[in-house]
């Protein structure tokens, strides 16, 4: 049909005899139009919507009024209050709609028409785009109603011609029932006159209460009257021509057809040339059916065929009439078994249903169903289901039907548009609340949400339904859920299920999807559509207030949201999450596709956003033309240059993480000095910034860290619920993991990004809940350590000391394939760790585990041996192929302090003087006695603190530290001097101990002369300051020297009291000979002494077997020094700063009096939900190759594989930009046209896509 400008529209012409190729819909629309139709309305949905289209385009030249309605029902009644005022009405919708209209069509009838009352139920067999295929024609039947079902195109504007007289004449509704195949094809179609103006034709509304209002007395005796109306219409229809015969006149056999298959059955008997043999009964009017006529063709047969879809509306009542009227006739069909039940008739079925019916053999070739141009070169394989039983089984074992399966129906991905908004919702929406949540969708586009990867669809209904399933849900199981909706059904059946989850409280979050069009039956408006939209002439209306109606209906928490700004939109989610009760977000988007057909047609694309005053003086920011990826950025490691790239399987949920992470980042460039905003992309008005800040291949916090840990990725895992798979990346670079997480000095938390906008992501606490986890699994979670060895190659070592350093070792050498002997001292292995700190902060079970997975992994221990009197150092290397030292320092400093009493009494004493050291280790036997009186320690480390804390613990009256640092320049861990003051620690900052007294100490006041300089002999007294405190007990924690004795013989170089080594590779100045840890001067830390093992076992082995050998597996790089203050991303905020979500969580910790009177564990684990919620603040610094969020979880049709390359397919690409906002590495960056028609790219500086 010719789609030209409405004044010449082809469904307007004049012209009788006209013959335009028109659909089944339009040839609706022409004969209504023919008919003289005064009115015309709907609600969009397939299979009729171009019925409600055309009318939206042609209503102004016909002069008639139109209307998209809000729903079915106001759409029925609308057309029918036409009716009543004299105009000939017609009113379209889809076979669920007329059911939702059901309420005023059951009583029409009573009340009888006017004008002529047509309604247009379009019927959906085979499900093609509905989730039902119910049969309108029943509702004939059981409502009053006469119901046309015509074949064709043209059948179908004779029908509706016809619908208005019989409508008319009857004073009945009448419902005219064209299916999708017949709505959607095209045929040549032969125009009838228009209506003369000489027609006589009610006018004006009449009142007549005794019809109109159906009152019980009133409605009794209507009842009555509806039998006359159908009779009145039946003898309309036996005079008609919506029934015929063709074939033969007389025969023992004949086929009788209604709707569509009447066409698809005369075609079959003209392709196997039977038209002349068999006679053919079609019938395009089934309520009331044309009994006289039908009477008369079934005389003399002996078999009849029935052919209709669906139900055996018409088979049923062919038995019933020939019962009554004693016709002996053996009727063939669905009740026999013949035919299905369901789904639509296709050529091949029905071909074998006929000959089949006329015992005819089948044909060497058959008639093929219509294929998608993609599938018609490999049809698929036919599929013949068992007989269908219907309600009188069936006798045929051989039934030719075809079940549909998806795979033979055209090829459409149902897929949402590259630049549709909801997909930004849906991935938003499953971002914050996760695959858990429940959730409850819509029909529309909304409904392709709920397939991968979105997955925003766990029950679909009808209209509406996903705010009442959602809410019914809710009261059920007590959980939060969601409910999708669309703008336009929200209007339609949303507002009374609002409304009821509102008046009963159920825990709902209700996404109001507002694309301001209804888009996926053809872009009608949507109530909520703005007036710029309507680009009919004379249809301007104005848009609904989604938002003003929500709170109307009683709902508190209500927030707007664009889509596709993805950091609002999480903040808005994530506050919704946290609400309890009923709650809106409305995310509203223009339909991308509805605004560019406005464009073309003339008018003018709403902005999504209204600038304000300031912004709109500024000129428009340029748009990119599309986005591209860097290869340099895309699924690149940024701990790949150390060697450390993990190699984990990319997983779904770690992508969600991830991306969600990075979606949270807003923002917000720092102002440029005016010199030089001229220059800079972010401040110059109307330009568009291209990345976040400056930005490290490596987050800060893995940079820092002295193992290099993958400390984003465990994150990741843990706020995604894979928590084995934060095992497995922290126990690949951490051999004490259970350890670690409990007395690490976290220089990790010192840089993290974070502590510039609230506080640092609480990364040691993430590290212990996975370990606890672990402990607390009936097995571990993870293949013994020892599959993750090399093969064993032969060579033995060496390792002496089994503390932090030298379990590191031992664990990374038998990694590389070395059958390793771990020597200690001590009876049981774990030095420092085991001996000189306290249980409350690491238990010895927990010290236990890390022990024995080394030990599993087929390490060696042999305690109770020490260098000097159990071994000798030139025997082991003799015997073995290399040795490694990490003998630790074990001795304690010594300090002197002067007497400053003249004259002591006989028997009295200063205090008891004891290294922290063997403080600690006395403590930790469980046989310490208790504390004397008061308590003074010196030093400010860790190990002070825990002297303290432990003297406490002992019984001590008071324990008091006096340091030389201040608060901030203390090297002990800070949450451990928090702990310790709030245990009633006292601590003294800037003083020293001057001299020993009876019971007491003399301390003085001390200063700096260099600031920064925390030597001691950088400080000097401060006079008049000094001041004497009760002790009776004086614990020295001013470090640890190695045993001078230990080294002695060793010939090796040595520097001051250390072993001297090359700090990346541990050798030693002796050939075979490595070292690690404390014993080499270190940094004093248990973490730095693990990564200095690490290094060492990497340097022997390097020295032993080469660089590529030891290369496998290579060693944490020695960290830079952290600068003061941490690095930061300029530029950066972060949508979930604010509010509860933004807060650090801490683990649950033992109160005062239980804490002091036993060694147990002060801090517990964090639990699972605080734990996922603290790793979803983690920002993701750092780049990751383990993520393709945009294929796995976006879905955008624009990206593709090209090998192994993510690419995105410009011609698709709509420049949305939301990609972009999510890319972990920030590897999407958009691509401008310049004005010489050259593509630029706005990607980070120094990149080369």
């Amino acid at each position: 049909m010719s789609t030209g400008e409405t004044p010449g529209h082809p469904l307007l012409s004049a012209e009788a005899g006209r013959v335009e190729l028109l659909l089944g819909n339009e040839a609706i629309v022409r004969g209504a139009i023919e008919a003289g139709v005064g009115f015309a309305c709907g609600y969009p949905g397939t299979p009729s919507s171009e019925i409600t289209d055309a009318f939206a385009r042609l209503s102004p030249a016909l002069g008639i009024p139109f209307e998209y309605s809000v729903n079915e029902k106001i759409a029925l009644e609308s057309a029918y209050g036409a009716c009543l005022a004299g105009a000939r009405a017609i009113v379209a919708m889809k076979h669920l709609g007329l059911l939702y209209a059901g309420d005023p069509l059951s009583t029409m009838p009573y009340m009888g028409t006017t004008a002529g009352l047509v309604i247009v139920s379009g019927g959906d067999p085979s499900c093609l785009t509905s989730p039902n295929e119910q049969d309108q024609r029943h509702l004939g039947d059981f409502l009053h109603l006469p119901v046309l079902d015509p074949p064709t195109p043209q059948a179908a504007l004779y029908a509706t011609r016809f619908a208005f007289e019989l409508s008319e004449a009857s004073h009945l509704p009448v419902i005219l029932r064209p299916t999708t195949r017949l709505c959607h094809t095209s045929a040549p179609v032969t125009f009838g006159g228009l209506d003369s103006e000489g027609t006589p034709r009610p006018t004006g509304f009449q009142r007549d209460p005794a019809r109109l209002l159906p009152l019980p007395q009133n409605a009794r005796r209507l009842r009555v009257e509806i039998e006359q109306r159908l009779a009145t219409a039946r003898a309309l229809i036996e005079t008609s021509t919506l029934f015929s015969r063709q074939g033969p006149a007389q025969g023992p056999r004949a086929i009788l057809a209604a709707g569509v298959p009447a066409a698809t059955s005369a075609d079959v008997l003209a392709a196997r040339g039977l038209t002349d043999t068999t006679p053919l009964l079609t019938l395009a009017a089934v309520h009331p059916l044309p009994e006289s006529w039908l009477l008369t063709q079934l005389k003399g047969l002996r078999e009849l065929l029935v052919i209709e879809e669906l139900s055996p509306f018409i088979e049923d009542n062919l038995r019933a009439i020939c019962h009554l009227h004693g016709i002996d006739l053996h009727i063939t069909g669905k009740r026999t078994g013949h035919l299905p039940i369901y789904h639509e008739y296709e050529p091949p079925l029905l071909e074998a249903a006929i000959l089949n019916f006329l015992k005819l053999p089948s044909p060497s070739t058959t008639l093929q169903a219509p294929t998608s141009p993609l599938t018609a070169s490999t049809p698929p394989a036919p599929n013949t289901p068992p007989p269908l039983g219907g309600a009188g089984g069936g006798d045929n074992p051989t039934l030719p039907c075809t079940d549909l399966k998806p795979h033979d129906l055209p090829v459409r991905p149902p897929i949402l548009c590259a630049a549709c908004p909801h997909r930004s919702t849906f991935f938003t929406v499953r971002s914050v609340f996760g695959p858990e949540t429940l959730y409850f969708n819509d029909i529309g586009c909304y409904t392709l949400g709920v397939g991968e990867p979105l997955g925003t669809g766990d029950a679909l209904l009808c209209m509406g339904a996903g705010l009442t399933l959602a809410a019914g849900v809710a009261r059920t199981t007590g959980q939060k859920t969601v409910g999708f909706i669309g703008d336009s059904t929200f209007f339609h059946s949303g507002m009374p299920a609002l409304l009821n989850t509102v008046r009963q409280g159920a825990d709902t979050l209700t996404v109001i999807l507002d694309n301001e069009v209804t888009a996926m039956t053809g872009f009608q408006e949507s109530p909520s559509t703005p007036v710029a939209a309507l680009v009919q002439a004379g249809r301007a209306r104005s848009a609904a207030d989604i938002e003003a109606i929500v709170r109307a209906l009683g709902v508190d928490h209500i927030e707007t949201v664009d889509p596709e700004d993805l950091p609002t939109a999480l903040a808005a989610f994530r506050r919704a999450r946290e609400t309890t009760g009923p709650c809106v977000v409305i995310a509203r988007r223009p339909c991308p596709v509805s605004e560019g057909r406005v464009i073309s047609a003339g008018g003018v694309a709403p902005a999504p956003n209204a600038p304000d005053a300031k912004q709109a003086s500024a000129p428009l920011a340029p748009q990119p033309v599309t986005f591209a990826i860097s290869e340099d950025l895309c699924r690149t490691c940024g701990r790949e240059s150390a060697g450390h790239r993990c190699h984990q399987e990319t997983l779904v949920p770690f992508e969600g993480a991830m991306a969600h992470a990075r979606s949270l980042e807003v923002i917000q460039s720092p102002a440029c000095a005016p010199s030089q905003a001229e220059s800079c992309d972010s401040c110059t008005p109307g330009t568009l910034p291209t990345h976040r800040g400056e930005r490290p291949a490596t987050a800060p916090c893995a940079s820092l860290c002295p193992l290099h840990l993958c400390i984003q990725g465990y994150a990741a895992h843990i706020a995604s619920g894979d928590h084995a798979q934060a095992l497995e990346l922290i126990l690949d670079g951490l051999p004490l993991p259970d350890s670690v997480c409990r007395v690490c000095h976290k220089p990790c938390e010192d840089s993290c990004v974070r502590g510039d906008l609230d506080e640092p992501v609480a990364i040691n606490a993430l590290k212990r809940f996975v370990m606890d986890w672990a402990a607390r699994q009936e097995s571990f979670p993870l293949p013994a350590q020892s599959t993750r060895c090399e093969a064993d190659h032969g060579r033995r070592v060496a390792v002496l000391g089994a503390g932090p350093a030298g379990l590191a070792a031992a664990h990374g050498l038998r990694r590389r394939g070395y059958s390793v002997d771990l020597y200690d001292a001590r009876d049981q292995a774990g030095g420092l760790l085991r001996h000189g700190i306290p249980a409350y902060r690491l238990p010895p079970e927990v010290l236990d585990r890390d022990v024995e997975r080394i030990l599993e992994m087929g390490v060696r221990f042999h305690g109770g041996q020490r260098l000097g009197a159990d071994l000798d150092l030139d025997t082991l290397l003799a015997e073995s192929d290399g040795v490694l030292l990490a003998l630790g320092a074990g001795e304690g400093r010594r300090l002197e302090f002067p007497s400053l009493w003249a004259e002591a009494p006989a028997g009295t004493t200063g205090p008891l003087i004891v290294d922290a050291l063997t403080w600690l280790e006395s403590s930790n036997d469980g046989q310490a006695p208790l504390a004397p009186g008061h308590v003074l320690v010196v030093g400010g480390g860790n190990s002070a603190i825990d002297s303290a804390r432990t003297a406490l613990r002992r019984g001590a009256a008071s324990a008091t530290l006096v340091c030389l640092e201040e608060r901030d320049e203390m090297p002990a861990i800070a949450e451990e001097v928090t702990e310790a003051q709030a245990e009633g620690v006292v601590i003294l900052h800037r003083r020293r101990v001057r001299g020993l007294l009876q019971g007491s100490v003399e301390i003085i006041g001390v200063a700096p002369e260099v600031v920064g300089d925390l030597r001691p002999a950088n400080f000097t007294d401060t006079a008049g300051s000094d001041e004497t405190l009760p002790a009776e007990q004086l614990i020295l924690a001013v470090g640890q020297v190695p045993d001078g004795d230990l080294l002695g013989s060793a010939d090796v170089r040595v520097n001051d009291m250390y072993l001297a080594i090359d700090a990346h590779t541990g050798a030693t100045s002796r050939d075979r000979l490595f070292a690690a840890g404390d014993l080499t001067g270190g940094d004093g830390t248990v973490t730095g002494s693990i990564a200095a093992g690490l290094r060492a076992a990497w340097g022997l082995d390097q020295a032993l077997r080469g660089e590529a050998a030891a290369a496998a597996l290579p060693p944490p790089p020695i960290p830079p020094q952290p600068t003061a203050p941490p690095p930061g991303r300029p530029g950066v905020e972060r949508g979930d700063r604010h509010g509860p979500p933004g807060k650090r969580r801490h683990g649950a910790e033992l109160g005062g009096r239980e804490r002091l009177s036993s060694f147990k564990e002060v801090v517990s684990t964090l639990t699972e939900e605080e734990a996922r919620a603290e790793a979803a603040r983690c920002m993701i610094c750092g780049l990751c190759g383990n993520c393709r969020p945009c294929l796995d979880l976006f879905g955008c049709p624009a990206f593709f594989m090209s090998g192994p390359a993510i690419e995105i397919d410009p011609n698709l690409c709509v420049s949305c930009g939301v990609c972009a906002e999510f890319c972990p590495n920030e590897a999407i960056y958009p691509v401008f046209a310049s004005e010489e028609g050259t593509d630029t790219a706005g990607h980070r500086e120094g990149v080369t896509p």
